[in-house]
């Protein structure tokens, strides 16, 4: 018989046996138990086992949640509030509106006659020779002084006065050679707001060319134009004068060009 029990062992009666194995000369008797003493002996033994082991208490990790807010009165249910009525803005006034309306101006009152008459009578007694207007004089001259400097600062040397498109080209050549060769000179457009006078008296002048056609057909120049026949001179103003005849003559004959070239020189020279 081996040292465990077999299943058919366990059926029968348990009988005493002599164990063979034997310790320090002593025998050790092993009993045949039945299967429920051997099964409560493994019972015994695995709860001998767990009290043995040490205790381990589990601990539950205890999250503390806020107190809950304390309502002392019930809130109210949400009304619905009809929209408030917005004002719209006044409408914006324009520049111009804006200026009238901002700041207004108004003219003075009309001085009485009466009054005029008696500062009249006074400045009359202080100085008897003195002249008073009617009206307010006019600065027509006063003005055209103070732009004098304006007309005699852009005034060239030599001006040529022309007027139009016709053979503009052609007058703009004469120009631009005579500028690189004696001085200053571009064209001068005849215009009847100009002030000829103003511009006449410039002291930059030295020759003054202009077709005949324009001149005499000037009524604000013409009153400038002097002739000497004896002299053979012409002038506008006071300053020398070449009139051009028919500037189409030139187109039909070359060899006038060169001639008109020629008196130009002996002009300037």
């Amino acid at each position: 018989m081996g040292l465990f029990p077999t299943a058919h062992s366990l059926t029968k009666t348990p009988k005493p046996t002599l164990c063979p194995f034997s310790h320090k000369g002593l025998c050790v008797l092993m009993v045949v138990m039945s299967q429920k003493e051997y099964l409560a002996l493994i019972e015994d033994t695995l709860s001998y086992v767990r009290q043995l082991q040490p205790k381990i208490e589990k601990r539950e990790t205890e999250v503390e949640l806020p107190p809950l807010p304390k309502l002392t009165k019930p809130l109210p249910k949400p009304e619905a509030k009809p929209i408030p009525h917005v004002a719209q803005p006044p409408p914006r006034l324009k520049k111009q509106e804006q200026k009238d309306t901002f700041f207004e101006l108004e003219l003075p009152p009309v001085p009485r006659e009466e009054s005029n008459l008696t500062v009249r009578k006074i400045l009359k007694e202080i100085d008897p020779d003195l002249y008073l207007h009617e009206s307010v004089p006019n600065d027509h001259k006063a003005k055209r002084i103070k732009e004098a400097w304006k007309e005699k600062r852009n005034t060239p040397t030599i001006p040529i006065l022309f007027q139009g498109q016709k053979y503009r080209s052609f007058v703009a050549k004469i120009a631009k050679a005579i500028d690189i060769l004696y001085g200053s000179c571009r064209i001068v457009e005849i215009e009847p707001t100009k002030k000829w006078d103003l511009f006449l008296e410039s002291e930059n002048l030295k020759l003054i060319i202009a077709p005949d056609s324009m001149i005499f057909g000037t009524k604000e120049l013409l009153p400038f134009y002097q002739e000497n026949p004896q002299q053979k001179s012409r002038k506008l103003g006071k300053v020398p004068l070449l009139l051009l005849p028919d500037l189409s003559l030139y187109f039909k004959d070359p060899y006038l060009k060169r001639a008109l070239w020629n008196v130009i020189k002996s002009a300037l020279n």
